[in-house]
């Protein structure tokens, strides 16, 4: 049983939850956690360059993250994230849901951007809207946030100051988030500010 729960965790591209597991082998959860636990056992002893973790509500193989920089060569893929788009996920993560004007207020420069690029990336998602005048919107991060740092849930994150130092993880299968359509609520947002940009401009001339 333990060999087939690693066969499925091998052959998944994405974190594999308990009850999936649960359901297809037909044992208790408890169970399931054990043999992950037996599982990262025998890797740890043998030497193995992987490890199962629980990310994103759900397990994954992954390479140890010493092999990062070697796993990212061979995928031939940047993995890195610009210091802004860092700084912006950052303030996303520690305070969402958050519109762009509060992002904005706390950086000091226009983000659009940058949420743009999150969002393509699927680091983020839109989360709603506040009902204020231009109903803004609000963001938030995802599964594909956890999975891109390696942790469990939002509160395994850091403390705020050293989230720069977090090194992204790869897992067993080719990762890295492909480049998403925006969702239509940035293109939105996007609209209504270049919109807003052109009246002050009207107004000023």
């Amino acid at each position: 049983m333990k060999r087939t729960i690693e066969a499925l965790l091998i052959a998944t591209d994405e974190p594999l939850s308990i009850q999936k597991i649960a359901e297809i082998v037909g044992i208790p959860q408890d169970d399931i956690r054990r043999y992950v636990d037996e599982l990262n056992q025998e890797y740890r002893t043998t030497g193995r360059a992987f490890e199962i973790k629980e990310i994103a509500g759900g397990f994954q193989i992954y390479t140890l993250s010493e092999f990062a920089d070697q796993v990212g060569a061979l995928h031939d893929r940047k993995t890195g994230l610009s210091k802004a788009a860092l700084e912006t996920l950052a303030i996303i993560a520690y305070h969402q849901p958050i519109t762009r004007g509060e992002i904005e207020k706390v950086r000091g420069v226009d983000s659009t951007g940058v949420l743009m690029t999150l969002l393509q990336r699927g680091l983020i998602k839109t989360r709603g809207r506040l009902p204020l005048p231009g109903r803004p919107i609000q963001y938030g991060t995802t599964k594909e946030f956890l999975r891109y740092f390696g942790i469990k849930d939002i509160i395994d994150l850091p403390r705020e100051e050293d989230f720069g130092d977090m090194v992204p993880h790869e897992s067993l299968e080719q990762t890295g988030s492909p480049n998403l359509p925006a969702p239509l609520g940035l293109v939105e947002d996007v609209g209504e500010r270049t919109e807003n940009e052109q009246n002050e401009t009207d107004d000023t001339t």
